[in-house]
């Protein structure tokens, strides 16, 4: 078998977002192809054949579904069908693909991933993010979403986990390869000659110095920070919530506890709620904006100058404190108003103590009445009977009337 030492690179010495379960799996692969010994705590496997992948799969209805399997890397290099590997190039490609394609109406990550690399990351988790702002994005953990997968999961809208699938791993390893000892039974000696004291710091044939130990362990932090930073503004969380995760893994309800999920469901069920969302709301829509309406007044109307002009971060601010209280209903009311790309509309809803089906209807009237000759509803079926909220005692609502001040002003 021939080796290939260039892959050494993409292994050792450089930081990964990956469960460390799987790093020792494909140290077992990658051992004999480097030239090395199994390591104790690895397991040879038999890379599969795996055929070339496919483009996104794309349903009647409009979903794209894009697969994100395998571990993850910056680039594949044509060796994905021998690693199963998948490329950070590639799903940005698809998703940016998938966002502007006016056949797509909305947008379903399939992720069955460990992680890995961190070189292209966080590009493809910010086009991730960016995205949900113009198609309804769901992600489903089916199996796993653990490290860099599950930073590519937290860019979307809602993410689902079963009862058996996992979610979390929220931090990043290093592995240095010292192969002194080994350099020492096979009788070789080497000589390093370099310019710069940290040139040499990570070469393999002596051990880590201290130097270079603090060399990585900078690095790691700064790439845990990186970590830790997107997850929490693409969940809306306090990145405080994100570094107690301490990277464990959550399986089924125990990721919704720790609100690193947000409904227990199969791949099934994610893409059964994405079918509701564009279909029978597109109906009623319809329906609503041609049937004139008897002794009730519609809620649809145009949206004030404030509305037009609300800053999206202030909605993701009432969307982060909407989690943080564990208000389903403003919660709720949030995402119905982002989804149906109308978020101006949020605050002045949240104001008016609208329930979810109230706004759920007046999302479906003005999107009818905006554009009565190509309907695009993105309104999300209800979830569940919420009491209504107190604005005299709620800081959320209080949030909302410092907005309409500040947008009034």
């Amino acid at each position: 078998m021939q080796p290939l030492p260039h892959l050494a690179t993409r292994i050792f010495d450089t930081p990964l977002l990956i469960a460390p379960q799987k790093l020792e799996v494909i140290l077992g692969v990658l051992a004999p192809r480097l030239g090395l010994d199994v390591p104790p705590t690895a397991t040879a496997v038999t890379p599969p054949n795996r055929p070339q992948r496919k483009s996104y799969e794309v349903t009647p209805e409009g979903i794209a579904i894009v697969p994100i399997e395998g571990t993850l890397v910056h680039k594949s290099y044509g060796i994905d069908a021998l690693s199963g590997l998948r490329s950070y190039t590639d799903i940005q490609a698809e998703m940016e693909d998938a966002a502007t394609d006016p056949a797509i109406k909305g947008i379903l990550l399939d992720i069955d991933s460990p992680g890995g690399e961190m070189a292209g990351a966080f590009d493809a988790a910010d086009t991730i993010f960016a995205a949900r702002s113009a198609k309804p994005l769901f992600a489903v953990a089916n199996n796993d979403a653990f490290s860099a997968a599950y930073l590519l999961a937290s860019g979307a809208d809602r993410i689902y986990v079963s009862r058996t699938s996992g979610v979390g791993s929220i931090g990043v390893i290093v592995s240095h390869l010292d192969v002194s000892g080994n350099d020492e039974k096979m009788g070789y000696k080497y000589t390093i000659i370099y310019a710069g004291s940290h040139k040499a710091d990570l070469q393999p044939h002596a051990p880590l110095s201290e130097e270079a130990r603090a060399v990585l362990e900078a690095e790691v932090e700064r790439t845990y920070q990186l970590l830790v930073g997107s997850v929490a503004r693409n969940r809306g969380l306090p990145e405080s919530s994100i570094r107690n995760t301490e990277a464990a893994l959550y399986f089924g309800s125990d990721a919704i506890n720790a609100k690193l999920a947000d409904r227990m469901g199969t791949r099934q069920d994610a893409l059964a709620d994405l079918r509701a969302l564009l279909t029978p709301q597109i109906k009623s829509a319809v329906a609503t904006a041609r049937t004139p309406t008897k002794g009730k007044p519609t809620m649809a109307q145009e949206p004030t100058e404030q509305e037009r002009s609300e800053p999206a971060a202030e909605l993701e601010a009432l969307k982060a404190e909407a989690r943080k209280q564990g208000y389903a209903e403003a919660r709720e009311i949030v995402e119905l108003c982002s989804l149906a790309r109308m978020p101006a509309k949020a605050s002045a809803l949240l104001s008016k103590n609208a329930t979810t089906e109230e706004v759920r209807q007046h999302l479906m009237e003005a999107r009818a009445a905006e554009d009565a000759t190509e309907i695009r509803s993105h309104v999300m079926p209800d979830t569940g009977t919420q009491s209504k909220p107190n604005p005299d005692n709620n800081p959320l609502v209080k949030a909302v009337e410092r907005l309409t001040v500040k947008g009034a002003k």
